[in-house]
């Protein structure tokens, strides 16, 4: 899906109905920090998926269930085939940054190239996802990301390893998955995320 071309979708269709989608960028990061929670079965995470996107609507099906599953994540790729990496980070690696833990950072960066302010701006997950992607190494986030995500080889001085290495602790982020675990997160509840039926009696 071209967003230039195509714009930018506030709507789903499930079973040949159109049902209105939240499309702002907390909801994507809510989404993504639900997907991590390793406390959640998928049954929850089916479950809070949909009260995060959908709230309020009515799914009174199975296959329903699973096609708003299917919808969403693909919302949340923004429209993106599943090997295509969303964070700027290859499949293997572990992902260089933390909504949370990078918060004010993400907001400032935003702030200083884009003069948005993310605390009161609404945008929607696929605006927000490429300015994201595209924001410069000048902003002090980009720079943790380098310091992250750095080799640090033997063409580097002993000052210079020693000031990565220093970087890379000041900066070190807890153990997460990385894109791929996540893709297979997403796939596994896509494919047999506990019984949805059991949703249908709630």
């Amino acid at each position: 899906m071209n967003l230039l071309i195509d714009g930018l979708p506030d709507s789903i269709e499930i079973e040949g109905r159109m049902i209105p989608i939240k499309t702002s960028f907390r909801t994507g990061i809510l989404f993504e920090q639900m997907i991590l929670d390793q406390s959640m079965d998928d049954l929850e995470k089916i479950e809070t998926m949909l009260g995060l996107y959908i709230p309020g609507q009515s799914l009174n099906t199975e296959a329903a269930i699973m096609e708003a599953v299917e919808k969403i994540t693909w919302f949340y790729r923004c429209g993106a085939d599943p090997d295509e990496t969303i964070g700027g980070d290859g499949p293997e690696e572990v992902q260089p940054f933390n909504y949370e833990i990078d918060a004010d950072y993400i907001y400032a960066a935003f702030r200083q190239a884009y003069n948005i302010d993310l605390a009161e701006n609404e945008l929607h997950w696929w605006q927000f996802r490429a300015l994201f992607k595209s924001l410069p190494e000048t902003t002090q986030f980009m720079k943790i990301i380098g310091f992250r995500t750095v080799k640090i080889s033997n063409k580097f001085s002993k000052e210079q390893k020693q000031y990565y290495e220093r970087m890379k602790r000041l900066y070190k982020l807890p153990e997460s998955k990385n894109r791929q675990q996540l893709e297979s997160d997403l796939a596994t509840i896509l494919m047999n995320g506990g019984s949805p039926a059991a949703l249908l009696d709630q």
